[in-house]
C-alpha cells in the first residue's frame, strides 16, 4: 500500500510539472500567450433564463498580437467577434427596437426578434454590413458537413472552449449572439496592441489606455 501511495504521488507530482506552464500562461520563447476568458459565470449558473450567467469576464481583455484568447464557454452561448472598428452602437442599431428588452416570461419576444434563423431562441445574425472576425459555434444550428480526413468535426457541445487568435492591432468587440444574453449585457471587448509597442499608456497598474485607431467604439 505505502509503494501504491508512493507511485500515486509521484504520478500526481508528475501530472502537475506538466501541468504548470499551461496553467501559469507564462510567454513562450516567442512571447506569445494564452488568455482565459469566462464566456458564461460558470457552470452553476448555467440554467436556462438565468442572467447571473450571461457575462463575459473580465468585460475587458488586453493582449498583443498574436496572442491567443480561450473562451471557456459555460451554458448554451454564441459566441462572435467583430472585427476592429465594429461598435456596439453598429450593432444595436441592426436589431429592431422592440427585439432589445427581454420579455417577461410567460411573454415571448415578437416574432420578427427571431431574424427568421428557425432556431428555437432568438439568435442575433451576422449582419453583412457588420464585418465579423470569428464566428463561433453555435449549439442551436444543424451540425455542418463533416470535414475530410484526418480532420475532427469541431465539438457542438453546450460546455466547450473556443481558441481566437488576434493577429492585428485593433479593439474587438465580443458578444454572446443569444439574443436574450446579449440584451442581459453579455458583450466584452478584446483591446489587442503591436508585440514591438511601448508602453506608454502604463498608468503603473500593469494595464495601458488604450488608443484606438479610428473613432466610434463605443
Amino acid at each position: 500500500m505505502r509503494r501504491a501511495n508512493g507511485l500515486l504521488l509521484a504520478a500526481l507530482g508528475a501530472s502537475a510539472a506538466v501541468a504548470v506552464p499551461a496553467n501559469a500562461q507564462d510567454d513562450d520563447t516567442r512571447g506569445r500567450r494564452i488568455v482565459d476568458v469566462a464566456f458564461g459565470a460558470g457552470l452553476n449558473t448555467a440554467q436556462p433564463g438565468n442572467e447571473l450567467n450571461h457575462h463575459v469576464i473580465p468585460q475587458t481583455i488586453r493582449v498583443r498580437v498574436g496572442d491567443v484568447v480561450n473562451f471557456v464557454v459555460s451554458g448554451l452561448h454564441v459566441v462572435r467577434v467583430y472585427a476592429d472598428g465594429v461598435s456596439l452602437q453598429d450593432l444595436r442599431t441592426q436589431i429592431p427596437d422592440e427585439c432589445e428588452v427581454n420579455p417577461t416570461p410567460p411573454d415571448e419576444f415578437p416574432e420578427q426578434c427571431g431574424f427568421d434563423t428557425g432556431f428555437p431562441v432568438p439568435v442575433i445574425p451576422p449582419f453583412e454590413t457588420l464585418e465579423v472576425y470569428y464566428e463561433g459555434i453555435n449549439p442551436l444550428a444543424p451540425p455542418p458537413e463533416p470535414p475530410p480526413p484526418p480532420f475532427a468535426q469541431p465539438s457542438a457541445a453546450v460546455n466547450r472552449v473556443e481558441a481566437v487568435s488576434f493577429l492585428e492591432p485593433g479593439r474587438y468587440l465580443v458578444i454572446c449572439a443569444v439574443l436574450e444574453h446579449f440584451n442581459d449585457g453579455m458583450w466584452a471587448w478584446v483591446e489587442v496592441r503591436g508585440r514591438e509597442d511601448d508602453d506608454d499608456g502604463d498608468d503603473g497598474s500593469g494595464e495601458w489606455d488604450y488608443r484606438p485607431s479610428g473613432g466610434g467604439h463605443h
